[in-house]
């Protein structure tokens, strides 16, 4: 008989070791969400971010880390209080897992861990097919960051929602609206280089598609806080567009393309990513 593991697993159909490990992946995102409900986390804290978009409102793209706000400014939170519980749930589906707390070189209001697997060891346990077993390095590990910002900009509106798998549990997520001013954020405030976050434009089209409009005074707090904006400047839809369209003027759409295409699941063709289509979505902000 299959494991729950192996059922939710099995669910994602992979066919090759790179869709296993990134189904394995989301199964440990949701066990490290699993364990933060059990120890009442979400009393003090919320779920944003490309995850939460994809576990809770359906974005089709894959997700690397996990991203929590405070609910209120608290320079003296902790993850310690949190680690048993993740791995508690976590052995309890056959996982030996790994919960490190990442230590500060230099004082910053954000609380970082990582959640830790052996990939091999992990792919054998669950009895994957030894062709995609055997290519993986046996000292390969999967690693899951999750990170708090314990000095959050506030503003933003939060729903409760259910995890359903491998079990059930509650989680406060920010709604769309908050999710999207935070991307809009991201947008704006992203030191690209060359490194261009393709997934942000990515999410865009998913929340202009859906029809979401932006939490404004969230997304201006965010500014403020990032020196964009101050706090007497105005700051309403028409300023955000003008905003957008000369972010979107100095983007390479070409290095969007090729960033965002790793992270969809089913090889989405993003050949029709460009400035003008970004600009024109801005009459459905």
């Amino acid at each position: 008989m299959l494991s729950t593991i192996e059922e939710l697993i099995n669910t994602y159909d992979p066919k090759n070791t790179n869709e296993m490990k990134l189904a394995l992946r989301e199964v440990v995102q949701n066990i490290v969400l699993i364990g933060l409900s059990r120890a009442n986390f979400f009393s003090k804290a919320s779920f944003y971010g490309g995850t939460a978009l994809r576990i809770f409102y359906g974005l089709n793209r894959y997700s690397e880390d996990l991203d929590f706000t405070l609910n209120a400014v608290d320079e003296s939170f902790t993850l310690e209080p949190y680690v048993n519980s993740i791995k508690e749930v976590a052995l309890s589906y056959g996982f030996n897992m790994n919960v490190e707390i990442k230590a500060k070189k230099i004082s910053t209001p954000i609380e970082s861990a990582f959640a830790k697997l052996n990939t091999y060891q992990t792919f054998i346990s669950l009895g994957v097919n030894e062709n995609l077993t055997n290519i993986l390095h046996k000292d390969e590990t999967l690693k899951v960051k999750f990170e708090v910002d314990c000095n959050p900009s506030l503003g933003f509106n939060v729903e409760n929602k259910w995890i359903i798998n491998p079990e059930f549990a509650t989680v406060n997520v920010l709604d769309l609206a908050s999710l999207f001013a935070g991307k809009l954020h991201a947008i704006l405030c992203r030191s690209y280089k060359n490194n261009v976050k393709g997934r942000d434009y990515y999410d865009f089209i998913f929340y202009i598609n859906k029809g979401i409009k932006p939490n404004l005074l969230y997304l201006k707090n965010k500014l403020i806080e990032s020196n964009k904006l101050s706090e007497t400047d105005d700051f309403n839809i028409d300023v955000l567009k003008t905003m957008l369209i000369n972010r979107f003027n100095e983007v390479d759409f070409n290095q969007v393309k090729q960033d965002a295409q790793k992270f969809t699941i089913k090889n989405e063709n993003l050949n029709f990513y460009c400035k003008e289509l970004f600009i024109d979505c801005l009459n459905r902000l």
